[in-house]
């Protein structure tokens, strides 16, 4: 896993600790503003979490698609003043409650990365056209480490504040969401719903 501090203020000592999604890269969330300390966790080959959160006083969780799924299981002694959630569900891989294993395996043999970022971004697509990804095979690789990670740890005992569903959503099922949480707000967007924010407390 890769940490990156998207936003830094000094003067602040509050975070929000942000989860991407599968091939997320911080140049994706450039555009959204905020004077507290953001930073970022992304690239889900290793899996691991390492980074010191005790020098901040107060923390705020975001996480987004399987980041979701990483994020209820890696940080689940970890105490946050608010959590919330984007476009996935704690099992992240599952029959009911997130992408099929099938359809999920499906998707590692077939990864063909044009055709993700057409269903990530849908009609959006050109607001991302210099938006940074790693290399197919490398994404085919974190896909494998995400099934396995997922299948693995099936607990679902992580609780979220708030809950987003893209209503225009092709990669995560929404009826995963519904199967899920009780209460959703929904976002006109596709799955990947940032264009939607220009700054990060909006969420």
């Amino acid at each position: 896993m890769k940490y990156e501090f998207l936003k830094q203020n000094s003067h602040s000592n509050e975070l929000i600790l942000f989860f991407g999604g599968f091939a997320s890269h911080p140049s994706h969330f450039e555009h959204l503003k905020s004077n507290k300390n953001v930073l970022m966790c992304y690239d889900y080959e290793d899996l691991s979490f390492k980074f010191d959160l005790n020098t901040f006083c107060k923390i705020t969780l975001i996480a987004f698609s399987m980041g979701v799924c990483v994020a209820s299981k890696l940080l689940k002694n970890y105490e946050f003043d608010k959590k919330i959630a984007i476009n996935g569900t704690n099992l992240g891989i599952d029959e009911t409650k997130g992408i099929h294993p099938v359809i999920f395996n499906k998707n590692i043999k077939k990864f063909n990365l044009e055709n993700f970022k057409k269903s990530l971004f849908k009609e959006k697509i050109n607001l991302a056209k210099n938006f940074i990804f790693k290399e197919e095979n490398s994404l085919k690789e974190e896909l494998k480490k995400l099934l396995e990670f997922a299948l693995k740890h099936k607990e679902e005992i992580f609780i979220w504040d708030k809950i987003y569903s893209s209503i225009e959503d092709d990669i995560f099922p929404q009826n995963a969401l519904k199967n899920s949480f009780q209460e959703l707000f929904f976002l006109n967007e596709p799955h990947f719903a940032f264009f939607h924010f220009k700054t990060w407390d909006e969420f």
